[in-house]
């Protein structure tokens, strides 16, 4: 029965984005490449709304799909007339790849992002019945393929969704033959491309798991090919040709669905936003604008849907993203640059390394075998305007890889110059250069030579494809995350929330779970352990400043001048001459920046604090009004800045509305070390979170785990559940 619910899965979810598709360009005649793509986008959208208003449940999938299904056969328009003929020599290549990839496609999702948030976001979805109230990286991000997952998961759960990616993969094999015979490439030029592409190592895992990379490809891929379609001046002489027998240009009417298609790469994944500028840039430069205006009409209609939701959920259009621009509560600026900077860093590798290590190494995520390094001679093809047209749009789709070196992120650029090679290499190169991938991308003949761990597929699931293995147990001989996951769904009550300080499966879990990276949230709380756990080595000071009484409405703290480090606070306290004011509710709290956590400073707990989250500027500040004038001489900060030897200026706000320089000279006064581990279980209690699961070992966030391991009494916490090295504990 798995085995059959996870082809139900998948071939309900593709038939109703088909069925979709061909209502939609009933009056378009196009491949069926085009109108699974044209439906497919058309069906994401219709789940994203399906989970807007909490309605996302099995029932209404299957009612969607059976009236896509049935009207498509009732209103079915011509079929389009444009045979696709693939020369019989690429079966025996692609073949044996694809029965490889589909046994790896219908085993249980493995695969690390996966089984964390590509399948796990469609699991929650589905549990809540819609999108959930929680605001993460994840959450934000457009999830164009995730919807279908969502889909093919109510029926399938995870192998259905990955076979609906290895159903994109395929798909872009004759997209590559109409998209390199539109452009005057042979067949042969076009088989060198698609073999280049198929059986790139890291094509296939991620055309056969649940990453959404080998469905950007096949829609950019599709986009590309409406355009060509969409514009009939593109193939006068001197482009490169016309195959003949090729179907003859349909005009602009083809210029909209190319425009919605360019836009659901963006809907996939934010680096998709570079297909909708290739489009834009394409048509602009026939110099006719109503053709630049439909597609970027068609662009921002799939678009938009991601947009709005990030800007009325964050005010940041482009979350998690450009946070220092769209300055929110849900996303620290720091958080962001040290993401990005992991993200572009070449770790060990140097520049002069780069394309032996995307061609055969193990250091940037991915290979894409030997073809990789011969990509240049298809430069020798730029003498023909379709060649000039592929490179120039590779070189644009590569700029993404800037931001993220992982080989998965030159996919669509390495598969339009593929095309170019092909275009370059004589007849005898040609078939040479197809032996060469077929042969030395297979897994056994990478596995002779390439023993470390790289990202490719290494193993021949049948047992847990077809079911004769169980999914609980290859999952656990396959990654100790499904252990984790299990382990919190035992231990832990179907209402709760844990704190997690390393990702978790998911996927494979039925609870709320939040990672400490994925929000300012869970960035501030992962800061009050860290404090907790080195609270007897990290010096902090009574940051002390006095000035002659004065009645004031408002107090500022101010930073005249810019420094490379954060300026924290753990608590304001005041004081009106020997007597302190304590909190009042009636108090505004503010500043510059993060004024969101403002009240982390005058919460009444140590191990908790306000933080610029990024370096200082001058100017910055924190303050306070207080609601009725009060009668102040004093102020302490609790802070550890003042280990930086900085300045800090106290300015007040009195009852005629001017300002005053207070004070500019506080006086450091050192703090003895204090545990504040039960105040950091407090913490975690009040944002309510009643579990924390943490690592141990070394590395990440093990040390706190190191340190409450053993000594949970101390923290305000008991230990709920085990595995390995990793622990879980219930808060008190």
């Amino acid at each position: 029965m798995p085995l059959l619910s996870t082809l139900f899965g998948a071939a309900f979810t593709l038939a109703t984005a088909y069925g979709l598709g061909s209502l939609l360009m009933r009056k378009h005649p196009a491949p069926p490449e085009i109108v699974l793509a044209i439906g497919a986008a058309a069906e994401s959208v219709l789940v994203f709304l399906l989970l807007l208003f909490h309605l996302a449940h099995w029932s209404a999938f299957l009612s969607l799909g059976a009236i896509a299904i049935l009207a498509a056969w009732r209103f079915r328009g011509t079929p389009a007339r444009d045979p696709l003929r693939i020369p019989r020599a690429a079966w025996l290549v692609l073949l044996p790849y694809g029965v490889w990839y589909l046994v790896n496609a219908l085993a249980p999702e493995t695969i690390a992002d996966g089984t964390t948030y590509h399948l796990g976001l469609p699991n929650e979805y589905l549990r809540l019945g819609g999108f959930p109230d929680h605001v993460t990286f994840y959450d934000v991000v457009p999830q164009g393929i995730e919807m279908l997952y969502t889909v093919a998961f109510a029926f399938g759960r995870h192998a259905a969704a990955k076979l609906v990616e290895f159903a994109f993969l395929l798909a872009t094999l004759p997209l590559i033959f109409r998209v390199g015979r539109r452009l005057g490439a042979t067949d042969l030029a076009c088989l060198v491309a698609a073999v280049f592409y198929f059986c790139a190592p890291v094509a296939g895992i991620t055309g056969s798991s649940s990453y959404n990379d080998a469905a950007g490809v096949f829609f950019m891929l599709a986009a590309f090919h409406l355009l060509l379609l969409g514009l009939p001046q593109a193939f006068e002489p001197g482009f490169g040709g016309v195959p003949s027998g090729s179907p003859p240009c349909q005009g602009p009417r083809y210029l909209l669905p190319a425009g919605v298609l360019a836009g659901f790469c963006y809907a996939i994944k934010l680096p998709g936003l570079m297909v909708v500028a290739g489009a834009v840039l394409f048509v602009a430069a026939q110099r006719r604008w109503k053709p630049v205006l439909i597609v970027t009409a068609g662009a921002a209609l799939m678009m938009a849907p991601w947009i709005l939701r990030a800007a009325v959920l964050t005010g940041n259009p482009v979350a998690p993203l450009m946070n220092s621009v769209f300055p929110n509560p849900y996303f620290h600026i720091a958080t962001e640059r040290e993401l990005a900077a992991n993200l572009r860093s070449l770790g060990d590798v140097r520049p002069s390394q780069v394309p032996w290590e995307l061609a055969f190494g193990d250091r940037l995520t991915g290979t894409f075998g030997p073809l990789f390094l011969a990509l240049p001679i298809g430069l020798l093809a730029l003498r023909r305007r379709g060649a000039r047209l592929l490179w120039a749009s590779s070189l644009l789709l590569a700029l993404p890889w800037l931001t993220n070196t992982g080989a998965r992120f030159l996919m669509p650029a390495v598969a339009l110059a593929a095309i170019a090679l092909g275009m370059a290499l004589p007849r005898p190169a040609a078939w040479a250069a197809i032996a060469l991938q077929a042969i030395l991308c297979w897994p056994h003949v990478l596995a002779s030579w390439e023993t470390r761990y790289s990202f490719r597929l290494h193993e021949f699931p049948l047992a847990a494809a077809v079911g004769a293995e169980s999914e609980a147990a290859y999952c656990k001989r396959s990654f100790d995350d499904y252990t984790v996951a299990r382990m919190i769904q035992r231990a832990t009550p179907p209402d709760s929330r844990t704190l997690a300080l390393l990702s978790v499966a998911s996927a494979y879990l039925d609870r709320e779970v939040a990672v400490t990276w994925q929000s300012a949230e869970t960035d501030q709380l992962l800061d009050t352990l860290r404090l907790a756990s080195v609270y007897s080595t990290t010096p902090t000071f009574d940051w002390k400043a006095v000035w002659g009484e004065r009645v004031l409405r408002t107090l500022r703290f101010r930073m005249p001048v810019a420094y490379q480090a954060e300026w924290d606070i753990n608590e304001v306290q005041l004081f009106s001459g020997e007597d302190r004011l304590f909190n009042s509710p009636q108090w505004t709290l503010g500043g510059w920046p993060n004024r969101w956590e403002a009240p982390l400073a005058f919460d009444g707990n140590l191990a908790t604090r306000w933080r610029t989250w990024e370096t200082v500027r001058a100017g910055m500040y924190l303050d306070v009004e207080l609601g009725n004038p009060q009668r102040l001489t004093a102020a302490v900060l609790v802070t550890h800045t003042a280990a930086f030897r900085v300045p800090l200026e106290v300015h007040g706000l009195d009852v005629q509305g001017q300002w005053h320089l207070l004070s500019n000279s506080p006086e450091a006064i050192p703090r003895p070390p204090q545990d504040i581990r039960l105040e950091a279980a407090r913490a975690i209690k009040r944002a309510g979170f009643r579990y924390l699961l943490v690592p141990t070992g070394v590395g990440g966030n093990a040390p706190i785990g190191n340190v409450l391991v053993g000594h949970e009494a101390e923290w305000g916490m008991e230990r709920a559940g085990e595995a390995g090295g990793f622990y879980l504990f219930r808060v008190k």
